[in-house]
């Protein structure tokens, strides 16, 4: 039976037989029962009928249920008309046509104000999303200018998709120098020195396909030029909502990283200097070793000459009498020897006690102050004078064949090592000596002194009283 049915009569069935379409129309019935009987009521009160009901009853459908449930209404309506009364069918069908009628206007009416509401609905959440962005644009808002006042060195700068500065912060004219008015609307450009103004479009390119970092130059208002990192990233892809680009001042960094040099140079020299000062320590320990003491002159004296060499690094030091004649020497232990001059002029030590000659690069000089005969490359001398009771009594020679000039440390071990000889001097010491390391008095060879395992090296100046020949 449905194939021969028209197509539109088969979807009319297959509406009303689903349960949604039922219960439509049985709302609409039911609107129509209520007018029905509202009429049965006003009936008993006056004589007319009160046709106009149906046409509330149509309407009322029409707005409530749909289409469907009016054309319901509109039906039913005719079919009472014409059952409960005499009214002529062309009349009823009139009537029908006009409640038909009405029905489509308030259709139509309801169809708008559904869709006025959607539409109110659809601000309405637009509406609270835009006020919720808002508020989250104040809260970041608040964040960045947190971020501002938090980092001294670091700003964030929003740029437009054409690099034009569209937002300036407080950090920024902290770090930069410049107010907001004088900037925004320019092209950040104007913050980079000469070279950077030329590379910013380019920078600016490659920002458009990914976060680009670059150390260059900046420039303050007044023209200061400073370093900084530079990050430029895009707000969406290709830039199309502008970009953000934070700057990294680098000033107070290389400052500290200069600080923190300076320190750990200051702290280098300064273990420096205290290892310079035990080794300087160490080697007056050695020098005035009270266990010395307990040796024989001569043994004291042999012993404390060889420490005094090692300790200054000296190629040959000697000890000549110059109270005496026939004169004695005593040489340390080393390469450089001297021989012994009986007759040989005296250095100017001998007219001043106090004093300390000092001949640095001077070969010519040595042979004529010396007391001694030394080699005739030997340029360098420290000449001392040995004093006991206010008088000299011996000329301490310290000899070098290198020019290296004599540091004020070495002079004043030199000076220690001859005040402690000085006092340890016995008025039998020269003229026994030679005859206890059993060398007879004319020979002109020194006598040889035992090695020691001490190596210091010592190269602090220090003050002193000195002579320079060059």
């Amino acid at each position: 039976m449905r194939t021969f049915m028209p197509g539109q009569v088969r979807t009319w069935l297959s509406t009303a037989t689903d349960t949604h379409g039922l219960l439509s129309y049985a709302r609409a019935a039911g609107i129509v029962a209520s007018a029905l009987l509202l009429q049965w009521i006003l009936g008993r009160l006056v004589d007319e009928p009160q046709f106009w009901l149906f046409h509330v009853a149509i309407a009322l459908a029409a707005a409530s249920v749909g289409a469907a449930a009016m054309g319901v209404a509109t039906l039913l309506f005719v079919l009472w008309v014409r059952l409960s009364s005499a009214v002529p069918l062309s009349t009823a069908l009139l009537f029908g046509l006009e409640g038909l009628l009405i029905g489509l206007v308030v259709l139509r009416l309801t169809k708008a104000i559904r869709g006025l509401q959607r539409n109110l609905d659809v601000s309405t959440r637009a509406i609270r999303e835009l006020e919720s962005a808002a508020r989250q644009a104040v809260r970041i808002d608040g964040a960045l200018s947190r971020l501002d006042e938090a980092s001294e060195d670091t700003v964030l700068i929003l740029l437009d998709p054409t690099g034009l500065i569209t937002d300036w912060r407080s950090g920024a004219r902290r770090v930069y120098g410049y107010e907001g008015r004088e900037v925004v609307g320019t092209a950040a450009a104007v913050l980079f020195d000469e070279t950077g103004r030329e590379e910013f479009p380019r920078l600016l390119a490659e920002a458009r396909r990914a976060t680009t970092r670059r150390s260059c130059r900046q420039e303050r208002a007044g023209g200061a030029v400073f370093e900084a990192e530079i990050e430029i990233s895009p707000l969406s892809p290709g830039g199309r909502d502008g970009f953000t680009m934070i700057a990294f001042d680098l000033t107070h960094q290389q400052a500290r990283a200069a600080a923190d040099y300076s320190t750990a140079a200051a702290q280098v020299q300064l273990q420096g200097e205290m290892a310079l000062a035990q080794r300087q320590l160490s080697t007056l320990r050695d020098l005035t070793d009270p266990t010395l003491n307990v040796l024989g002159t001569v043994q004291f004296v042999a012993e404390l000459l060889d420490r005094l060499r090692r300790a200054i690094h000296a190629e040959g030091i000697a000890l000549i009498d110059v109270d005496r004649d026939p004169r004695r020497l005593f040489c340390a232990s080393g390469e450089l020897q001297c021989q012994e001059v009986h007759h040989r002029p005296v250095a100017a030590v001998n007219t001043d006690v106090a004093r300390t000659v000092m001949i640095h690069n001077d070969a010519a000089g040595v042979a004529e102050v010396s007391a001694a005969v030394w080699p005739d490359d030997v340029s360098s001398l420290i000449a001392v004078s040995v004093v006991r009771a206010g008088s000299p009594r011996a000329i301490m020679e310290v000899v070098n064949r290198t020019g290296r000039r004599a540091t004020e440390w070495e002079i004043a071990l030199v000076q220690v090592v001859a005040a402690r000889i000085a006092g340890s001097l016995e008025d039998g010491l020269w003229g026994n000596s030679v005859a206890r390391a059993g060398i007879p008095e004319s020979s002109s060879n020194p006598v040889p002194l035992s090695e020691s395992a001490l190596r210091l090296t010592l190269d602090a100046p220090v003050a002193g009283d000195h002579r320079i020949a060059s």
